[in-house]
């Protein structure tokens, strides 16, 4: 830094003028030499993203989605560890704005938040028939993520740009990125593990193709659930004014998850995956034809795959509708069921 000018404080930004302004004190902090500030353009190779598009966000004309914030401040020389209170002024300056409702095709599909299943329970169903392998089962897990402890791999349903979700957002994403982290003796997060792992892995390619994966580490997950790896895989799609969607084919999502699956059996002796009824949360995915979709895919894998290593496939029920729904099309298909654990 050429500059000896002294960091903003956070906690005085209450406007987006403000918001500017602290920028503005970045630019200047971050500047090359022989500039006045970082030029916009450099702040654009930095982020990924259009001149154009950081303009108005540098100018205090718009407040940038909470991801591009959290890459801006990055790229403006905020460590991991003092992003928090950065992050708390982008709360009460979005608190400030005029109320935005979301899209009616999340409104009308979400139909608010569900309460989770507060106890976590394990179902089991063995595929039967001559097509399949004996030590083959597929089945799903009630409650929280965060309870379960038997899965060697868990999955992540990201989005095409692999940017994985804010901590204090409701999503999977969020949980696996949070857990997965380093955190100091007060909580805090001081070494972002996945997140900074999946965009090394994802730098200068994104956004990748719908149904893609990312193999990450998982962190501090290791230690408390016993994960080994998450593989993230591009489930939902941004679009502007409208959000996150799922994905067209689910099925291939699911198809390319298990393949990296076995790949990884094969190399590190993983016998079981987690994956989460992807594109059904905020991107407004509709339940059934999902989870459908989904064990269809599952099903096709053991089929189709008789020499690999993967032996145990378990989707996440966080609610009683998700429980219902994957209850009723597991029950159905070409399974005998095992007692509950």
């Amino acid at each position: 830094m050429t500059h000896a000018e002294r960091s903003p404080d956070p906690s005085r930004l209450h406007t987006l003028d403000d918001l500017a302004q602290a920028f503005m004190k970045l630019r200047r902090r971050g500047a090359r030499k022989g500039q006045v500030h970082l030029s916009v353009r450099d702040l654009g190779r930095r982020t990924n993203k259009a001149p154009s598009t950081l303009d108005a966000y540098l100018r205090g004309i718009r407040l940038p989605p909470a991801d591009v914030y959290e890459d801006m401040l990055r790229a403006l020389g905020i460590p991991v560890a003092s992003l928090r209170p950065w992050l708390d002024a982008w709360e009460r300056i979005a608190d400030g704005l005029p109320a935005r409702r979301p899209p009616a095709r999340v409104r009308a599909q979400s139909g608010g938040r569900l309460a989770l299943i507060h106890f976590s329970q394990t179902f089991v169903y063995r595929l039967v028939g001559e097509r399949y392998r004996a030590d083959t089962f597929v089945g799903f897990i009630t409650g929280d993520i965060r309870r379960v402890q038997i899965a060697d791999v868990w999955v992540n349903s990201e989005n095409t740009d692999m940017r994985m979700s804010r901590f204090e957002e409701y999503a999977i994403s969020a949980i696996i990125r949070f857990d997965g982290a380093k955190h100091d003796s007060a909580g805090r997060v001081v070494e972002d593990t996945i997140a900074e792992e999946l965009s090394r892995k994802v730098a200068g390619r994104v956004p990748v193709a719908a149904g893609s994966v990312v193999t990450t580490g998982s962190g501090e997950l290791a230690g408390r659930n016993r994960v080994r790896h998450i593989i993230h895989v591009a489930a939902v799609r941004g679009e502007p004014g409208e959000g996150y969607r799922q994905v067209a084919d689910i099925g291939r999502c699911v198809s390319n998850v298990l393949v990296e699956a076995e790949r990884l059996a094969a190399v590190d002796s993983v016998r079981s995956v987690l994956i989460p009824l992807l594109g059904t949360g905020v991107a407004g995915g509709e339940l059934e034809s999902t989870v459908r979709t989904m064990v269809g895919s599952i099903i096709d894998h053991f089929t189709y795959y008789h020499e690999g290593n993967l032996r145990e496939v378990y989707l996440l029920a966080s609610t009683e509708p998700e429980r219902e729904v994957c209850r009723a099309i597991l029950t159905a298909g070409p399974f005998v069921a095992s007692p509950p654990a």
